[in-house]
């Protein structure tokens, strides 16, 4: 199994969730796939106007595909998510998400042939982004981040990207071989 295979193994497990799109440009950087998730929730709903509450929650979920991931790498990602992910796909680039929003996931599955080195492990642990929009009366945005090396099973995470390490953890105790 490769790198390609291993991304249409994740696919196949969220398409049905989220809208796919292949070979993504964002800002002049590309994206392997990008995937689009979006849940509106609301109660007691009979017209737009009748609702006893209603919620927006959103993820865009970025897959990168490289050798190597180093300090280097992983600062420019986090700095392109901070600097210009959030804002246009949060905030629509203005000041606030849109009415009713609750939450954004701004999430990154990083595939990578080499194994990260332990300072890059760490940093990418380290890395932290959550926003509140009005206090929270607007709702929140996170970036999750995973880097996952399929060739020696191993899977790192931010604190916000653990519920995606365990999913790509389950992905590979399922995978008997895999080759560069």
């Amino acid at each position: 199994m490769r790198r390609r295979e291993f991304i249409d193994i994740i696919l196949n497990s969220i398409s049905d969730t989220f809208d796919i799109y292949h070979n993504y440009w964002f800002e002049g950087r590309k994206f392997v796939i990008y995937a689009y998730s979006y849940n509106k929730k609301d109660r007691f709903s009979t017209t737009d106007d009748a609702k006893l509450w209603d919620s927006k929650c959103y993820e865009h979920l970025f897959f990168i595909n490289c050798d190597t991931l180093g300090m280097k790498e992983l600062d420019d990602l986090y700095d392109f998510a901070v600097n210009k992910i959030e804002p246009h796909f949060v905030r629509g680039d203005g000041k606030l998400p849109a009415k009713n929003h609750m939450y954004t996931h701004i999430s990154f599955i990083i595939i990578t042939r080499n194994q990260v080195l332990p300072d890059v492990e760490k940093a990418l642990k380290s890395k932290n982004f959550s926003k509140n929009y009005m206090f929270g009366a607007r709702g929140f945005s996170n970036i999750r981040l995973a880097c996952v090396t399929p060739s020696r099973y191993s899977v790192i995470s931010n604190k916000a990207g653990t519920k995606i390490a365990e999913f790509l953890t389950e992905i590979l105790l399922h995978i008997d071989h895999y080759e560069e």
